[in-house]
């Protein structure tokens, strides 16, 4: 598990917006980059019926975020293309329609791997397949 006081890793993670592109993030160099704080929020998964919730209300927050120099970004281990379905899933129907902020989709487990903040004992993940047998 990371700690408070250790440095981030420098690592580039796939993110999608609210509008379908796929990106690069390395959340590292934004904050040093662009001289910001970050919040870091993980979800354990896209379409599970508390998550829409959180991801709301960091966006109704997003204001104030902004005014104390941080930016947030979400985080799951679902695939971009999984995000981009979410994202364009109406509030009413579970969706996160109208959330701005990047979601980092960490399909292949390597951040979340890093910071040790999966609870899984003896899971593989096929990098061809991109499925996860527990």
């Amino acid at each position: 598990m990371s700690l408070v006081g250790k440095k981030f890793p420098d690592l580039n993670v796939d993110a999608m917006n609210e509008m379908g592109d796929t990106f690069k993030v390395n959340v590292l160099e934004e904050a040093v980059n662009n001289k910001k704080k970050v919040v870091l929020f993980w979800y354990p998964k896209d379409f599970t019926f508390v998550c829409p919730t959180e991801l709301h209300a960091f966006q109704a927050a997003l204001p104030e975020f902004e005014k104390r120099n941080t930016i947030v970004i979400g985080a799951s281990c679902d695939t971009p293309e999984v995000h981009f379905a979410w994202l364009n899933t109406a509030k009413d129907n579970g969706g996160i329609e109208g959330v701005t902020y990047p979601i980092l989709a960490d399909s292949n487990r390597n951040l979340s791997s890093i910071l040790g903040i999966l609870d899984i004992t003896n899971e593989k993940y096929d990098e061809e397949t991109g499925t996860v047998q527990v």
